[in-house]
């Protein structure tokens, strides 16, 4: 029963699964039917709406054909008036504030221009258009000179000293180079510059330059006829809202303060380079700001003074002119702008220098050393500048301002050959008679005190000391010295810079001084008493030895000369020496006892009388000439005479007391007051008294 519930079950469920097949079927067909219906009516659509699509497709490029035709004809029509639409703007010209519409009529006539050019280069609007482009060009060119002239002007003097002896970190558009240039003008002469340059118009260039230079040029030369006022020198300070109003100083002393900053700036720089690369610390080298006094400077030649002052002008101009450059000029044209506008300029420095050392030299030759030590105190200064110059210059900049250097150390040089030489040439051979009033044509002292020469020597060694940096420098160049610098080198190594150039100095004053010593042997032949030629060696030699030690140039000397102390001890104990020798006549008279006649009960024989007679007299005339001489003698150094004195005391008292104490009371002569002058005593006196002429 199970089975057969079961199979009629599956009957039933197989009879409905038939007639749901048979049903779908029908639908499927049904379906089939319809779509094969809608492709039909479909391609009768397509087979109608194709054609006419077509047509649009072509009606609508005919279109845009005759739009984009009507469109060139528009362009070519505003080609064609382009001249008419601007004429009366371009013979305007532009007008400063409102730039932009000029410069949009000259795009339109350059369009135009290439148009015509590319179409109908023999068409007349060519023509047109391209006189009118000119035309605008021109204008455009003579706007921008004439906003370069309207907002530029040369400074005042005292605007420029500003610039120089107001030393603060102030942005460049405190500067009042800059200033006459407003931000607005900049901006219109930069949009000019580069709508010139974009359409190769560079004439802008040259008008930039000329007008630039000028005003460079014009203010240099407004300083320099300012220099030549009465004012000059005592320029006030311009006050500042943040700082005191300054006192007034000498251009000296702000050149002084100025000076010592940028020494200053070096040395921190050199101190903070070579700390930070090995570590080590640097010990501050004095040969820049040290030696800056006003002391130094005070007494100068005035002219390298404002000479200095004229070179700091220029430095500080044309670091305004390169800043200016930037907001005018467009980039890629900077060095060739740089270069021009500042040739005149720096032509005017250079001249200048070469004209104040031609004069310098004359002043040489004539023997004028304080212009030599302005030279050296300016090459330090010019040396200092340097730095500043370079990161202002250009390279063909830099070797132009060079001559300026070069003629400095070249006039340097020459002073210090030109010295050397006078040391050398200056040795008179003349004899010169003591005994007469005057001593005629001779060039030594009547009194054998310090020569002219010697002290002159000495000063200008000690002034030069104040700049062996820089003579340094110049010494190197000299091939003899460099080649006794070398030895030097061999025996002491690892000289530092400093070091070296002190040591090239030490080379040179120890030529000066050997020709010194030279010349003053040369020149004591001019007098004719052997005591007072050596005298006037010992005075001499004496205050060259001790000016040497005051002045601390003995450790200078050393390392060049490192027994030049002891030399010139040995020299003035010699001198002493023979000094005393001089005296051998006179001794002579006295000495020695044993060779005179031995009294018996204080007599002498008759013959031996006249030996006597001859002896007093003989001490008695020859200690009264060497008084009288030497009392005219002048011995400035107190230990040197005292101690020559003393020395002469000891070396013919006791011989004149031994021959007097024999023969004082000896019958020679019938007068012996005659012969009998003077005591011992009294001839210590007159020993004490030489070197005094008020003592009679």
């Amino acid at each position: 029963m199970e089975i057969g519930s079961k199979l009629e079950k599956e009957t039933a469920n197989f009879a409905q699964l038939t007639e749901r097949v048979s049903k779908y079927h029908d639908l499927s067909k049904c379906m089939s039917g319809i779509l094969t219906t809608f492709e039909q009516r479909l391609g009768k659509l397509e087979e109608t709406i194709l054609p006419v699509y077509q047509k649009t497709e072509h009606l609508q490029k005919r279109q845009h054909n005759l739009e984009s035709t009507l469109q060139s004809l528009d362009v070519v029509l505003s080609h064609y008036d382009v001249s008419q639409d601007v004429c009366n703007l371009i013979h305007r010209g532009p007008i400063e504030g409102s730039i932009f519409d000029f410069l949009n009529a000259l795009d339109k006539l350059k369009v135009a221009m290439d148009y015509f050019l590319k179409t109908n280069s023999q068409s007349v609007e060519l023509e047109n258009v391209t006189s009118l482009f000119n035309n605008g060009c021109e204008s455009l060119n003579n706007h921008y000179k004439a906003l370069l002239k309207k907002h530029s002007a040369p400074l005042r003097p005292v605007e420029l000293l500003d610039l120089i002896y107001i030393e603060d970190d102030s942005s460049n558009e405190d500067c009042i180079s800059i200033k006459q240039l407003s931000p607005s003008t900049r901006e219109e002469l930069l949009i000019i510059s580069n709508w010139l340059e974009h359409h190769l118009r560079r004439q802008y260039l040259q008008i930039y330059c000329e007008e630039r230079s000028d005003v460079v040029f014009r203010s240099l030369q407004n300083l320099k006829d300012h220099q030549k006022s009465g004012s000059w020198g005592n320029e006030p300070l311009k006050p500042r809202t943040f700082a005191r109003t300054e006192q007034k100083k000498t251009t000296s002393a702000r050149l002084q303060h100025i000076f010592e900053k940028k020494a200053n700036k070096l040395y921190l720089k050199a101190t903070q380079t070579i700390e930070n690369s090995t570590g080590l610390s640097l010990k501050k080298n004095s040969s820049h700001s040290d030696h800056l006094t006003v002391d130094e400077f005070s007494n100068n030649d005035q002219e390298m003074d404002k000479y200095i002052v004229l070179l700091l002008a220029l430095q500080k101009l044309l670091v305004a002119e390169r800043s200016l450059l930037g907001d005018v000029i467009p980039e890629n044209k900077h060095t060739e702008a740089f270069s021009k506008l500042a040739f005149n300029s720096i032509d005017l420095v250079v001249k200048d220098a070469e004209v104040i050392t031609a004069r310098i030299l004359r002043s040489i030759q004539r023997k004028e050393w304080t212009s030599a030590l302005g030279i050296f105190s300016a090459l330090k200064r010019v040396i200092l500048l340097q730095p500043d110059i370079d990161r202002t210059c250009d390279s063909h900049q830099k070797e132009q301002l060079k001559r300026v250097l070069t003629k400095l150390q070249t006039t340097g040089s020459k002073a210090l050959e030109n010295f050397l030489d006078n040391v050398k040439g200056d040795s008179g051979t003349n004899i010169v008679g003591m005994s007469s009033s005057t001593l005629g044509h001779s060039n030594v002292p009547k009194d054998g005190t310090v020569h002219e020469l010697t002290s002159n020597t000495i000063w200008f060694i000690e002034q030069l000391f104040d700049h062996y940096d820089v003579i340094g420098g110049i010494l190197v160049t000299d091939v003899l010295v460099s080649s006794q610098l070398d030895s030097i080198l061999i025996k002491k190594q690892n000289l530092s810079s400093e070091e070296k150039s002190k040591c090239l100095l030490a080379i040179y004053i120890k030529k000066i001084l050997a020709e010194l010593n030279l010349t003053i042997i040369n020149k004591c032949e001019q007098y004719s008493d052997p005591a007072i030629k050596y005298l006037f060696r010992l005075n001499n030699i004496n205050y060259i030895l001790i000016s040497l030690q005051r002045s601390n140039i003995l450790e200078v000397l050393a390392l060049a000369e490192p027994d030049c102390e002891r030399s010139y001890l040995d020299i003035i104990r010699d001198l002493k020496s023979s000094y005393l020798k001089s005296w051998s006549k006179l001794i002579a008279n006295v000495s020695p006892i044993e060779e005179l006649p031995r009294p018996s009960q204080g007599k002498v024989k008759d013959k031996e009388r006249a030996i006597l007679k001859e002896r007093f007299a003989g001490f008695n005339k020859d200690i009264e000439e060497a008084c009288k001489q030497q009392r005219a003698i002048s011995v400035p150094d107190v230990l040197l005479r005292e101690g020559i004195k003393r020395d002469n005391i000891d070396h013919i008292l006791p011989k004149y007391n031994l021959f007097y104490d024999t023969y004082c009371h000896v019958q020679f002569s019938k007068n012996p007051e005659k012969y009998v002058k003077y005591t011992p005593a009294e001839i210590g006196s007159m020993l004490g008294n030489i070197f005094d002429d008020s003592v009679m």
